[in-house]
């Protein structure tokens, strides 16, 4: 009988979580995006006063390109993992527990 309602409080505090954080991480995300790219703009203007070649300036670019994809896909990535990670620990542990009490009542059958 404790078991759910264990279950249905942590459900409850991950839902809490997840709009805090949810709030939190959209809230935050125009001021770090905009970091992001910052920086990539930057380096880009630094290619084009380092390397006069085009060839050389292209790939100085697409170095920065890729570096702000991953960057970017990084902040996102985190912020996802912080917004679900609880709700997903959760489904989880609830899985497992109705597997382990249908296994349990197999065995009593």
């Amino acid at each position: 009988m404790r078991r759910p309602a264990v279950l249905i409080s942590a459900l409850v505090a991950a839902a809490v979580w997840t709009v805090a954080a949810g709030v939190v991480a959209v809230r935050q995300w125009p001021a770090g995006g905009a970091a992001i790219e910052h920086t990539r703009d930057v380096g880009m203007r630094g290619c084009a006063a380092r390397y006069p070649d085009p060839a050389a300036k292209g790939r100085c670019e697409i170095l920065f390109e890729t570096q702000y994809v991953m960057e970017r896909n990084i902040a996102l990535f985190t912020r996802l993992l912080l917004v679900a990670g609880p709700l997903a620990g959760i489904g989880a542990w609830a899985a497992l527990d109705r597997r382990k009490v249908a296994r349990h009542r197999s065995r009593r059958r």
